[in-house]
């Protein structure tokens, strides 16, 4: 354009201003695809856009809602609806500090059970379980249901009430209805996934498929359960319909040697972290110490010292901090088994063996 100006020509039209509604604008992909053509009001797009990254578990589809969301935010910035809806997209980004701070500000005058519910999760993320076990209680106080039954058996397993978790899951279970089946189909998921780890049957996980066959929560759930069970060639079916996640890529490179974790690493930099540690340490390290910044749970803070141990990094003293996280009661199988291995203690090793799927069969090699 200056070489234009200088030689005298009139400059070209200028180009249209790129923005968030921009971006809204533009076609898109998807199950929900016929029902964003009948509307252009941006919020509408929103929620249709989290639908569709909850159905198809594509963050792609955050994304495009958190632009949707800002192009709303532009002309109507008080917006307690979409304000509600931005923080919830900002919780799959990790902006847990950012949320948690918003989320204050809604809980005044005026908030709602979500509002209790948004500040809870942001709160859990950071592993502040007893500032999100208050939280929950007002929600919960607000409006039981469904989706505060599924937070606090998710609560209850953080830490460590497997009886508690259980049966708040199927409370869960039971609030759900088949003519909304995509919140119902995730509850019994998480319900199903803790009946396998039990070891008990998971006929949870067929149910949530019957609900909706593409589901992919359900499929990576159940190629876990296959996986275990030895059945390899379901489970890889199953593992490549739960789409380009670390944890669906991880197991499925168990059974595939063509499935690469290094090519989806930026969907989950914890969970590509825990994969990458027997690997190679000291990037492994690197890589959660970001992620401290942000997540400070047992789960990340037992990754953390699990990968100083395997770097001998003296920088982190890795048996206070795996006793630390252990503390809170967290019976993860992939978290005890790392305690064990750092701590030099068989019986956390013994405990993660014994729920079965929980760990992947490279996992359950000393």
């Amino acid at each position: 354009m200056l070489a234009l100006l200088l030689f005298g020509c009139a400059p070209p039209a200028p180009a249209p201003a790129f923005g968030p509604c921009t971006l809204v604008e533009a076609p898109a992909a998807g199950p929900l695809a016929a029902e964003r053509a009948a509307t252009q009001e941006p919020i509408a797009l929103a929620r249709l856009f989290i639908k569709e990254a909850r159905l198809t578990s594509d963050a792609g589809f955050y994304t495009l809602a958190e632009a949707a969301l800002d192009c709303h935010l532009q002309t109507a910035p008080t917006d307690r609806e979409a304000i509600r809806l931005r923080d919830h997209v900002q919780v799959q980004f990790h902006r847990f500090v950012e949320v948690e701070a918003d989320a204050k500000r809604l809980t005044g005058a005026g908030a709602t059970w979500l509002d209790w519910a948004l500040l809870g999760d942001a709160q859990m993320e950071q592993g502040k379980l007893d500032e999100a076990a208050a939280s929950y209680q007002t929600a919960m106080d607000l409006r039981p249901g469904l989706e505060m039954y599924d937070r606090v058996a998710w609560l209850r397993w953080l830490w460590g009430d497997v009886e508690g978790a259980l049966a708040l899951q199927r409370d869960a279970v039971a609030a759900g209805s088949p003519r909304d089946p995509e919140p119902l189909a995730w509850v019994l998921t998480r319900l199903g996934w803790l009946n396998a780890l039990g070891g008990r049957p998971s006929p949870e996980l067929d149910a949530a498929l019957a609900l909706l066959p593409d589901y992919r929560p359900a499929h990576f759930h159940r190629g876990r359960v296959r996986l275990a069970g030895a059945d390899p060639a379901s489970a890889a079916e199953d593992l490549r319909a739960a789409g380009a996640t670390v944890e669906a890529v991880w197991a499925l490179s168990e059974i595939d040697a063509t499935a690469s974790v290094e090519a989806v690493r930026s969907q989950d930099p914890r969970g590509y972290a825990m994969w990458l540690t027997p690997r190679d340490p000291k990037e492994a390290l690197a890589i959660l110490e970001e992620e401290w910044r942000v997540r400070q749970d047992a789960t990340t803070r037992m990754a953390r010292a699990w990968a100083a141990w395997h770097a001998h990094d003296p920088s982190l003293d890795a048996a206070a901090e795996a006793r630390t996280a252990l503390a809170t009661g967290i019976v993860e199988p992939r978290v005890l088994r790392m305690g064990g291995q750092v701590l030099a203690d068989p019986a956390l090793v013994a405990r993660a063996l014994a729920m079965g799927p929980g760990l992947l069969p490279s996992e359950r090699v000393p």
